[in-house]
């Protein structure tokens, strides 16, 4: 067909922005864009950038057998007991003690380590000790780092190189993700040379299609350059009909305008449909935006910050819209501590933190420390450089952050503080499904912390399980004497069974509370605030028996999950924690107290803060329930109900 006979399509017209982006929304709705990616398995070595498509729970636990913690020797701590500087106590190789180094599994029958510093060495095989030895010293904990099946990515998260620690300590080689978008690129015009060629009077260097191509690599797609097509209709008609064959996305570059040899628009009228032809935007107003054979196609203009500009507001929320998942940017953040943190003098400590804003302010809180812990680095916002100078960071000081995740969705982050549970993760994930892109992140201090918290206004809502020993309701009357200077609405989320978990087979004969003491039982307890802890205090209490006689009663671990991997493990006879936990790790269960896990949420809240309406809609969420009743050991009949108004 001669150019001259070929009839062009001008500007239908200039609309504003949004209309624009919502029209086009709406047509990729209709044509059903991205409800078909699919998904692939590949290394996690390769799969920093990735989406996962599912969410990935840890197969084991890190690290999967109780290890020493330095070099030394590995000892019971029984053997320690009464050791002084003048009456030290001489140890025999193999029946006393043996050599561990650091990272060695803890030999069958002991339960602590000396550090080799501390050890005077008479022989070969004789030591001499000048100071007793705590329970479970020096010892790093099956599960101390990761707890099986605890969360480790959610579903749709970029996966991080942050991540592939945690990811491969978890027992991970693999990981499932979703493909990456096919974009094409067919530069357009008959003046075009390649790169590296030197362009003669009239010739323009192709260069967008490089610009675009690593600009899709950095939004999560896979770009691929068709051959420039001259300004010739007909060629631009092939062109674009064989390389929709095996693509997601076509973007077509240059071409859009109006002029004598702008066929862009006109082609993919005849081959499909125009939806958006000229954007009140400057540069970038003559994009075009439509579909051939069900597929997006997008004409930007060739100019290239009109190029990019087009990209940015059309293409990347394409890509985005295929892999359901936004990229990092890193950023830095000002932010408020939200709970005191020590550093040693002389040492630059960079300390991570998770971020979320309350009442307009970011509130960071430290995610667990230590230097082998790599579930903390994944789950980290930032970072916060803490100087050699400092002793550490008091609570409520301005820190700035430098994040390692994009600030949206920072901004988009709930934070909920408190009492731990595996069920808040099913919530979280029930936040994600629903498409919101509303983070819901646990700070696991225990129920009085996490009431404390919500009372400096360093959280949107605690977790919490207090029982009043006078009334025997729960969390109504450590609300009253924690928070006030607010109204709090106090909602149900799971009914639990408290009581002691141990091995299958029950060794050690453990029926009730009163069994934990002699016999040489070793006990796992919860941390101090914790309502588990306060609870076990209370039954100890009524059962008229003291602590000191429990082995292990100041032994702590701040989540079930960690516990019900000690016990498992074998490293203790006994923990004190949730059925849940004991089913999912199939350990036998002693029932102790029924209660009720609730949250508490200001009411200022309520009706004014979206995020938080969401999550109270999220609770009464039939599969929410079906989710957390399927784990076993909850009670989901009153979830989502107003228990209680204080204040």
């Amino acid at each position: 067909m001669p150019q001259d006979d070929f009839e062009r399509n001008y500007f239908l017209k200039d609309i504003p922005l949004q209309t624009a982006q919502t029209k086009y929304k709406n047509h990729l709705n209709e044509i059903r864009y991205g409800d078909a990616g699919s998904t692939e398995s590949i290394a996690i070595k390769d799969s920093v950038g990735r989406v996962s498509s599912q969410s990935v729970l840890a197969k084991i636990s890190s690290p999967h057998v109780t290890t020493s913690a330095m070099d030394g020797i590995a000892i019971k701590y029984q053997s320690s007991v009464g050791a002084t500087e003048t009456r030290p106590i001489k140890l025999q190789e193999g029946s006393d003690f043996v050599w561990v180094d650091t990272g060695d599994p803890i030999p069958e029958g002991f339960d602590s380590v000396i550090m080799i510093e501390d050890l005077e060495r008479l022989a070969r095989n004789e030591v001499v000790i000048r100071n007793p030895v705590a329970p479970y010293q020096h010892v790093r904990k099956i599960a101390e780092d990761i707890a099986a099946p605890e969360l480790l990515i959610q579903k749709g998260a970029v996966i991080r190189s942050l991540d592939l620690a945690c990811l491969g300590a978890a027992g991970f080689s693999e990981v499932e993700v979703n493909s990456r978008p096919k974009i094409c690129f067919i530069p357009t015009g008959t003046e075009l040379v390649q790169i590296g060629q030197t362009p003669n009077s009239g010739e323009i260097i192709e260069f967008n299609s490089v610009l675009m191509s690593a600009l899709v690599a950095e939004w999560g797609g896979e770009a691929y350059v068709a051959d420039s097509v001259p300004d010739d209709p007909d060629l631009l008609e092939e062109s674009i009909l064989d390389a929709l064959k095996d693509c997601d996305v076509l973007v077509v570059i240059a071409g859009s305008s109006a002029g004598s040899e702008d066929f862009t628009s006109s082609v993919i009228s005849k081959v499909g449909e125009v939806v958006v032809h000229g954007v009140a935007i400057r540069p970038g107003h003559p994009v075009i935006l439509g579909s051939v054979s069900g597929k997006p196609v997008m004409g930007m203009p060739g100019y290239p910050s009109s190029a990019l500009i087009t990209a940015e507001l059309f293409l990347k929320p394409m890509i985005s819209t295929f892999l359901s998942s936004n990229k990092i940017i890193p950023d830095k953040l000002d932010s408020v501590m939200g709970k005191k943190v020590s550093s040693p003098l002389g040492e630059e400590e960079f300390l991570r933190v998770v971020v979320g804003p309350v009442n307009g302010t970011y509130i960071a809180n430290p995610t667990t420390r230590g230097a082998a812990m790599t579930l903390s680095i994944a789950k980290s916002d930032g970072v916060i450089a803490i100087p050699a100078t400092s002793e550490g960071l008091e609570e409520g000081v301005q820190v700035p952050v430098f994040l390692n995740r994009q600030r949206s969705e920072v901004t988009n982050t709930l934070l909920i503080s408190g009492s731990h549970d595996i069920a808040l993760d099913i919530l979280a994930g029930e936040l994600a499904s629903r498409d919101t892109g509303i983070r819901l992140i646990s700070s696991s201090v225990g129920s009085v912390g996490g009431l404390l918290s919500l009372a400096k206004g360093f959280a949107h809502m605690a977790g919490t399980h207090l029982l009043d020993e006078a009334t025997g309701e729960y969390n109504v009357s450590a609300v009253e004497r924690h928070i006030t200077n607010e109204k709090i609405n106090i909602y149900d989320f799971v009914g639990r069974t408290q009581g002691i978990m141990v091995q299958k087979g029950n060794p050690k004969g453990i029926k009730e509370i009163k069994d934990l003491l002699g016999n040489g039982t070793k006990f796992l307890n919860r941390q101090r605030g914790s309502g588990t802890r306060l609870l076990f205090d209370f039954l100890l209490k009524q059962a008229g028996l003291g602590s000191e006689n429990i082995l292990g009663y100041d032994n702590e671990e701040y989540t079930h999950w960690n516990v019900a991997a000690a016990v498992s493990s074998g490293f203790v006879d006994a923990g004190i924690g949730i059925m849940a936990a004991a089913l999912a790790s199939d350990l036998e269960f002693i029932p102790l107290e029924n209660e009720r896990y609730q949250i508490a949420i200001p009411s200022k809240f309520i009706g004014c803060h979206n995020n938080v309406d969401i999550l109270l809609e999220s609770l009464m969420s039939e599969n929410l329930r079906k989710q957390v009743d399927a784990l076993g050991g909850y009670d989901v009949s009153l979830m989502g109900n107003i228990a209680a108004i204080v204040g």
